[in-house]
């Protein structure tokens, strides 16, 4: 947004009319922005923490879908003495590179795919 990467979680998708093409769909998010990264946390993780309050519906807004980068994963962070509360971190592909699907294979031998 405005040339800035932002975190937000999607509450749903839509299909909006196009004013300029009548009949014309376009895809659209609701989706409510997280915070921009605490600034002490990301300094001192040299740039790995991105820790991010979660302001829910105080901050909706409704964007258009090709606007979305990547889907990543936002966890609750385990606050310390001192920590500000409801802080969220960043996860980006979260195991998909480190996994391979399998099918289930039993003592048998046998494969369940």
């Amino acid at each position: 947004m405005d040339g800035n990467i932002q975190y937000a979680k999607v509450q749903f998708y839509f299909f909006d009319r196009d004013d300029d093409d009548q009949g014309a769909k376009i895809p659209r998010a609701l989706v409510s922005l997280y915070g921009p990264p605490d600034p002490t946390m990301l300094e001192e993780s040299y740039n790995t923490l991105f820790a991010c309050e979660y302001r829910g519906n105080n901050n909706l807004i409704c964007i258009p879908v090709t606007s979305i980068l990547t889907v990543i994963s936002m966890q609750p962070l385990p606050r310390l003495p001192g920590d500000p509360e409801n802080l969220w971190f960043l996860v980006e592909k979260s195991g998909l590179d480190d996994v391979e699907l399998f099918g289930y294979i039993d003592p048998g031998g046998n494969i369940d795919a």
